[in-house]
């Protein structure tokens, strides 16, 4: 069994560890909180296309225990538990994309820890690059659920513009999504309009449940919701709007005269 850790990799390990606390303290990190339930799923084929099953909790219990012996077999680890989700699920999926969104956000903060300082051997000498996930299937089901397809999107002229109250419903309804919806939409507008995302200093969160944990840094988001382009704004609104439904808004009292945000 690898570790205990080498000297050098005490301290990278501790941020990966605010990192992984990160991660847990999310609402929509459910799917990859514990290893996937694939025989109560009853997905029989889930081992044959997942060769290495991996989760945050076993990451962090093997963290706890000094079973890493550099930051970069935890760093490995981690992204297999993104790359695991993207092949079994099909492409663009909602649990694809969620895997794809978390995958992002830890290499953003790994790099950072990587300039910083030491992170042990990586696979390959130089290499920078962030690890391909495998080949997709589409024709399968949910990580520990079971996936649903998003609606196609719906046409409408860029030249048109949205009304206030749109947006403003829009930016209303935003906050009854669950944490797999509205990780759909964050992706969407990272990958096509990634200028109305306003990325915040960390947010300190305690986990009160464990005595003697450190501090981790949930991350805080706002998304311009006036600066969503038109079609853009059409899709991912009957997105919205379906997966909410009856306990959405529905007129708006007064439009707010200036940007309407969502923050996270």
């Amino acid at each position: 069994m690898p570790g205990p850790p080498h000297p050098t990799q005490i301290e990278p390990l501790k941020r990966l560890t605010k990192i992984v606390n990160a991660f847990l303290s999310r609402d929509d990190i459910g799917p990859f909180r514990e290893p996937v339930d694939w025989r109560g799923l009853g997905l029989d084929d889930y081992p044959k296309i997942v060769k290495k099953m991996m989760d945050l909790g076993t990451v962090k219990r093997k963290l706890e225990r000094n079973q890493y012996f550099s930051a970069t077999e935890c760093a490995n680890d981690i992204r297999l538990i993104w790359s695991n989700c993207m092949a079994y699920n099909a492409d663009q999926s909602d649990f694809w994309l969620l895997a794809k969104s978390f995958q992002r956000r830890f290499e953003d903060r790994y790099r950072k820890i990587r300039q910083e300082m030491d992170c042990g051997a990586d696979l390959k000498d130089g290499d920078e690059s962030v690890p391909d996930a495998p080949p997709s299937s589409t024709s399968k089901s949910g990580s520990s659920a079971k996936d649903r397809s998003a609606p196609a999107a719906v046409p409408s002229s860029p030249d048109k513009p949205v009304p206030l109250d749109a947006r403003a419903r829009f930016g209303a309804n935003l906050f009854l999504l669950s944490g797999v919806e509205l990780a759909h939409v964050i992706m969407k507008l990272e990958q096509e309009c990634p200028h109305v995302l306003e990325h915040l200093s960390d947010e300190v969160v305690t986990d009160e449940t464990t005595p003697g944990a450190e501090p981790a840094f949930a991350p805080k988001l706002e998304i311009n919701v006036d600066a969503i382009d038109a079609q853009l704004f059409t899709e991912l609104s009957n997105f919205v709007e379906e997966r909410v439904g009856s306990k959405g808004f529905t007129e708006p009292e007064e439009a707010p005269p200036r940007s309407k945000k969502k923050r996270r």
